[in-house]
């Protein structure tokens, strides 16, 4: 799960990278054109070494693709209808929902420490977003608000999915599947918007796909060893990373409460992280 952050948190440094004026839909739609383009030879590969690409749980992979979809686009609209820290602070209540679906879905045993962890981690990330003082009337009055809490609420549907699809598909046809839908679904309104750069400005973009697929694949690994809801502190460790990459790349020194925000995240996964062992031992 730490090693699925950190590559989505490149994938995401990518685009602000490359710089090249893409919105947000476009963006999403080159990232899973290099992504189908990158798993379609493995999987086709993997089928000939004697795993089957062929399932029996289509509705279940659509629903995940939708979910996958459906969510990236509500957060890009309310990052762009409303103050971006804000958006960005709400979206991260997607562990709780992930916590609530795993115990009522998967029927997850969930401990106090489980989720005293997942809380902290969620204070934490509001701590390094640094939403506006009236967040909470602007959740009440902001439709854009709750266009982020519904994508919040997706996303975490969509780890439901992953979790209940790893036991049933292989890696390599899953990711084949759900990038091949999601390419399909993010194309109409991507290509609706005609404004694109030249090709060899895309560069970057592209490789969103594969490390974007190496990602997915290592977090399908972690959640299949583990239950969703001992792993929702670590998926946050994304913003570490996403804060140590602003620093390495772009020169973006986080503020002295980014710091104490990611300082409980990190006290969170390691406390959490002991228990889990000493339960095992």
């Amino acid at each position: 799960m730490l090693a699925a952050s950190f590559l989505f948190a490149l994938m995401f440094a990518l685009p602000k990278i490359a710089d090249a004026g893409l919105n947000g839909f476009q963006a999403t739609f080159v990232r899973y054109v290099a992504g189908l383009i990158t798993i379609a030879p493995i999987a086709i590969w993997v089928s000939r070494q004697g795993s089957p690409l062929a399932t029996s749980v289509w509705p279940l992979i659509i629903v995940r693709a939708c979910a996958g979809v459906g969510g990236v686009t509500c957060i890009i609209y309310a990052t762009t209808h409303m103050v971006y820290a804000d958006a960005l602070a709400i979206s991260f209540i997607d562990g709780a929902f992930i916590m609530v679906l795993a115990a009522l879905i998967l029927r997850e045993k969930i401990s106090v420490q489980r989720w005293l962890a997942a809380l902290s981690c969620i204070i934490g990330a509001f701590l390094v977003a640094q939403p506006s003082t009236d967040l909470l009337g602007t959740i009440w009055i902001e439709p854009a608000a709750k266009i982020a809490f519904l994508g919040a609420f997706i996303m975490a549907g969509e780890v439901i999915c992953i979790k209940h699809l790893t036991h049933r598909v292989s890696a390599p046809a899953l990711l084949l599947y759900t990038n091949g839908c999601a390419v399909l679904m993010a194309s109409v309104p991507a290509i609706a918007l005609f404004d694109w750069p030249p090709l060899h400005n895309l560069t970057l973009y592209m490789l969103m796909g594969p490390i974007a697929i190496l990602g997915q694949f290592l977090f399908m690994r972690s959640l299949r060893c583990d239950d969703v809801s001992a792993l929702v502190p670590y998926k946050y460790s994304i913003i570490l990373f996403g804060g140590l990459l602003g620093i390495q790349i772009f020169s973006e020194w986080p503020k002295l409460l980014s710091l104490f925000g990611a300082i409980i995240i990190v006290s969170a996964s390691v406390f959490l992280s002991r228990f889990e062992i000493r339960q095992i031992k």
